[in-house]
């Protein structure tokens, strides 16, 4: 594939909208019902709330953005407003923000399916196994894995309504009394617990906004992908507190597939916590390899590379060291997220698109006082 090539790659705002509701869902559907439990306990559901308006704001400040760019990604937008030194510096930051956060994100696979499914296979296994699967995705290109995303759509949505359906006679409306029973106080702490995953994570998305046709309906489509996959993470985190309660949610690392375990239909329909596997397998595989789309692209932006395939497979061969390496186990990693994880995320996710979008505004206004 020639610059050329991939250069012409689009989607359409509807793809790009699912991909964002698939991101936006992601490895969260399983790591995220947990800490909030654990902060807001049963008023989980109303950080979730505060969380999906923040967000909203935050999409709305991306895709100003994306529109001041002019069809350039981040890391092109950076160079351009910024010169070739202070510019590569924010991009280096904000590239290793994306691959670092890929990284996790395939650590979060290899744990769930050596913990819950597979534990007798070791960790690297799982991790080439679906890294290979990646790789040859983002071989395909923007273009395949939006059409990937409107084929897999309507059977997320499939199986989210049957898991539903599954638990509506598990449920006790009694698991969310009393509301703000511990006070306002843990719902807004545990309201920056979606923010930083995945909403702040979204800034990764610039690398592919220039690729959307149509981009004036871009925003509608990303407004409403997040709305949507807020909603599914709302839904989720609300059936983890209405069949578990908020204890038992906190205190199960996955309370998703938990739930599912829980399926029991007719005395003979049961066990099917495969339907959680599913539904995660599909989210969190668009959210990997849109941050590894997009890191590998950046890269080959930031060493002015034409064609970014090349590096796709030493990307991966690093990704699988560093993805072990991250962390050395669960007890790290929830002391990362919990402390650490935020302030990196809005470091990233937030003061270096503030920068560039002073930068932008700035470049606009004098273009306009020279065409004056």
């Amino acid at each position: 594939m020639d610059k050329q090539i991939m250069d012409n790659q689009k989607i359409s705002p509807r793809q790009y909208m699912l991909i964002v509701i698939l991101f936006t869902i992601g490895s969260s559907i399983l790591i995220v019902p947990t800490p909030l439990a654990a902060q807001a306990k049963q008023d989980a559901w109303i950080s979730l709330i505060i969380s999906i308006l923040v967000g909203s704001c935050l999409i709305l400040f991306y895709n100003k953005i994306g529109e001041l760019s002019a069809g350039k990604t981040f890391v092109q937008a950076a160079n351009d407003v910024f010169g070739a030194w202070f510019g590569r510096i924010l991009s280096f930051f904000y590239l290793s923000f994306i691959y670092i956060l890929a990284a996790l994100v395939l650590r979060n696979i290899g744990d769930f399916m050596t913990t819950q499914i597979i534990p007798e296979t070791p960790l690297q296994f799982t991790h080439i196994l679906f890294l290979l699967v990646i790789i040859g995705s983002a071989y395909l290109g923007i273009e395949t894995i939006g059409r990937s995303a409107e084929i897999f759509m309507p059977w997320l949505i499939l199986l989210l309504l049957f898991l539903t359906i599954s638990l509506a006679p598990q449920i006790s409306p009694d698991n969310l009394k009393p509301m703000f029973g511990n006070g306002v106080t843990p719902i807004l702490s545990a309201s920056t617990i979606l923010v930083g995953t995945p909403l702040l994570e979204m800034v990764a998305l610039l690398m592919i906004f220039p690729y959307v046709k149509e981009s004036k309906k871009t925003r509608h489509g990303w407004l409403l992908g997040m709305l949507f996959g807020g909603g599914a993470l709302f839904l989720i985190t609300l059936l983890c507190l209405l069949v578990l309660g908020s204890d038992l949610t906190a205190l199960n690392a996955y309370p998703i597939y938990r739930i599912g375990q829980k399926i029991n239909i007719a005395g003979f329909l049961e066990g099917l916590e495969i339907i959680v596997a599913i539904i995660w397998m599909i989210t969190i595989f668009f959210k990997l390899i849109v941050l590894y789309y997009a890191s590998s692209v950046g890269i080959a932006q930031f060493l002015k590379i034409d064609d970014h395939r090349p590096l796709l497979l030493p990307l991966g061969i690093g990704m699988v060291v560093l993805s072990i390496i991250a962390y050395p186990d669960v007890a790290y990693f929830e002391t990362f997220v919990g402390d650490i994880w935020l302030s990196y995320a809005l470091t990233h996710g937030l003061f270096l698109p503030f920068l560039l979008w002073i930068g932008l505004v700035i470049k606009k206004k004098k273009k306009e006082k020279l065409t004056a």
